[in-house]
């Protein structure tokens, strides 16, 4: 009999094995959960900060807090996900985030609240990758775009109602009610994991086999060797660097140009994630178009709502364009999933997984930097003008690059020819 170490840990359907569907929507409602409480929180304490007289320094402090571990601990999440039981991750990584959420609960000091921000999106750069290589496992190759658009409406719906609930009850009950919320959807998150029955690796404890001394398969196998992975990676961090440039601005362009209110922040905010849903349902729809097509409009979506917002002359006026960026962000966020899972091998996703996130999130945090620079010395709605034309000046140098690359065929994980060989590429 073979030794486990050797055999497939993704659970493909086949011929006799039909796709777990159940297990999608339990990984899709679980993940709308988590993100709907991790949106509910931060924009929770954003208000706080800024009612309690803080600056866009603040501000970017605690966005930054949610984006900068996903980046340095990107390596290790990566390795973590494709060595570990799945079903370990999610339930050990829920609970512990539910208790950092409670935690929040207890204190008011913006600086502690901030550092506990910082242990709530270390657990989220755990669990990404998982949540990410999850679905070829549970359907196969050919139900992966269906598989992930299901997941990511799912995980899109949470995103529209949490910005609206949070500036609602952050409104009329302050900033603890959000947070108790929170940490109850990561409890609910840890029983969703036990619930899953698809398991990445689920006999195996991370420690590396033996092998016969040679170098494992992960030094060969980059996702930086797919050229078009690696053009659509780069153009969306430049992308998402501008979005959150206004991610750091909206409050402030919203309470202080205009004058609003927390209700309305909410619910602006909630615009963007309105358009989520639709975008990322359209991806799995629409048969005529490829998926750098897609890609390619969804960009250019986000780049003219961010523009159209800047010149709104009244705060309703940004809801609509709003929309229209959150429809590509939608689109956008799906076909990348998409992508990774049809072109990237089971045994190296988490790390691609992981890749995106960094990826992903390195935009982020240049944007917050520059951000909180960009309003110090101009008003928001200038900056907001500035990002919508740098969207689209990035989109036109590296849309020609995606599109030609996209028809190179995808790089193949290094195959092994002995059993040593096996367990050393299995192991990494």
């Amino acid at each position: 009999m073979a030794d486990s170490a050797t055999r497939p840990t993704e659970h493909h359907p086949g011929p006799s094995q039909v796709p777990a569907w159940r297990d999608v929507y339990i990984l899709a409602s679980i993940r709308g959960l988590s993100v709907a409480g991790d949106i509910m929180a931060a924009t929770a304490l954003t208000l706080m900060l800024q009612k309690n007289g803080a600056g866009a320094y603040a501000v970017m402090a605690l966005l930054l807090a949610a984006t900068v571990p996903p980046v340095l601990l990107s390596p290790l999440t990566g390795r973590f996900a494709d060595r570990f039981d799945s079903r370990r991750l999610i339930v050990t990584v829920g609970t512990l985030q539910a208790l950092v959420c409670a935690a929040m609960t207890m204190l008011s000091s913006p600086a502690l609240l901030i550092a506990l921000s910082v242990l709530l999106s270390t657990g989220l750069a755990f669990t990404h990758p998982v949540f990410g290589g999850l679905p070829g496992a549970m359907v196969g190759k050919e139900n992966v775009p269906r598989a992930s658009s299901i997941s990511q409406t799912t995980a899109m719906g949470g995103m529209v109602a949490a910005p609206a609930v949070a500036g609602f009850m952050t409104g009329h009950f302050g900033v603890t009610i959000p947070l108790a919320l929170d940490s109850v959807s990561f409890l609910v998150v840890a029983l969703g994991g036990l619930l899953i029955t698809t398991r990445l690796h689920p006999n195996r404890g991370g420690a590396a086999q033996p092998g016969d001394g040679t170098q494992p398969a992960e030094a060969v196998y980059r996702i930086s060797s797919d050229r078009f992975l690696r053009a659509v990676l780069v153009l969306s961090g430049a992308v998402m660097a501008c979005a959150c440039i206004i991610n750091v601005l909206i409050v402030f362009y919203v309470r202080d140009t205009f004058g609003a209110s927390d209700q309305v922040y909410g619910l602006i905010m909630s615009s963007w994630m309105v358009g989520l849903v639709p975008g990322a349902l359209l991806v799995r729809r629409i048969k005529r178009l490829s998926h750098e097509f897609i890609l390619i409009g969804s960009f250019l979506c986000i780049g003219v709502g961010i523009l159209g917002a800047g010149l709104a002359p009244s705060v309703w006026w940004i809801a609509p364009f709003y929309m229209l960026g959150g429809f590509g962000n939608g689109a956008q966020a799906t076909v990348t999933h998409i992508l990774l899972n049809l072109r990237v091998p089971q045994a190296y996703r988490g790390r691609a997984f992981a890749a995106l996130g960094a990826v992903s999130n390195t935009g982020p945090v240049t944007g917050y930097l520059l951000g909180g620079v960009v309003l110090s010395f101009t008003q928001p709605r200038y900056a907001f003008f500035a990002a919508g034309v740098f969207v689209l000046l990035a989109l036109l140098g590296f849309a020609k690059n995606v599109l030609k690359s996209a028809s190179e065929p995808a790089v193949e994980a290094p195959l092994s020819t002995t059993p040593a060989d096996a367990a050393a590429a299995a192991a990494s």
